[in-house]
């Protein structure tokens, strides 16, 4: 099975595990609590996003006006394949 962790710190959210089809629902259930005072979204522990993990983070990065911090290199080449540069901090 699958997990993500989030932790609240400060005013950045910290994401690690899987971000995928199987565990988004947590974070799109809590988003309102989640989002709350949030500047950013580290990603820096994520192990794997996929297509739909990415729908999710770019969602949040635009109706709450958040950057994604730390992006590693899967989730970068995601972004840049769906053209969504301005994600990134």
């Amino acid at each position: 099975m699958q997990v993500i962790t989030v932790q609240k710190q400060d005013k950045i959210l910290h994401l690690s595990g899987v971000l995928d089809c199987d565990t988004l629902n947590q974070l799109w259930h809590n988003r309102t609590e989640l989002l709350k005072d949030i500047t950013g979204i580290d990603v820096s522990a994520l192990n794997r996003v996929d297509s739909a993990g990415l729908a999710l983070l770019t969602y949040f990065c635009i109706k709450q006006n958040i950057k994604l911090i730390a992006i590693n290199q899967q989730l970068k080449t995601l972004i840049v394949l769906y053209d969504l540069d301005a994600l990134l901090v």
